[in-house]
């Protein structure tokens, strides 16, 4: 089962805390002031995110088995902050333009794999 959620307004905000966070994700925002914040606990998790305009933000957590999660952002003020606990992690993140910012804690079976076509890019991985 996917649960997905697309919007293009202009003060995009996404909680998705009624989502069941055992199932897989699919979240993808278009517009200007984007938010997505996802916790996801237990079993099979795994994340789909993508951003596409002004000043996007995806904050992720990821805790136990078999977490996996992808983000794409392409502009303006992006940021990531991903947590991974537990399990099997994996992260792709690709971000293209403007003030890039991605931070990776991982616990676990680790992996990573982060393409930046930078602006202001920073990036912090700390894998355990």
């Amino acid at each position: 089962m996917l649960y997905s959620i697309t919007s293009s307004a202009d003060d995009i905000e996404l909680a998705t805390s009624e989502l069941p966070i055992t199932l897989q994700t699919l979240l993808e925002s278009s517009g200007r002031s984007n938010v997505i914040g996802l916790v996801q606990a237990g079993v099979l998790n795994q994340a789909t995110l993508s951003q596409t305009g002004a000043s996007n933000m995806i904050d992720l957590i990821q805790v136990g088995n078999n977490n996996q999660a992808e983000v794409i952002q392409l502009g303006q003020d992006n940021e990531v902050e991903l947590l991974q606990l537990g399990a099997d992690n994996q992260a792709f993140i690709t971000q293209i333009g403007d003030d890039n910012l991605v931070q990776i804690n991982q616990l676990g079976s680790a992996s990573f794999s982060i393409e930046q076509i930078a602006d202001g890019a920073a990036m912090t991985i700390t894998q355990y």
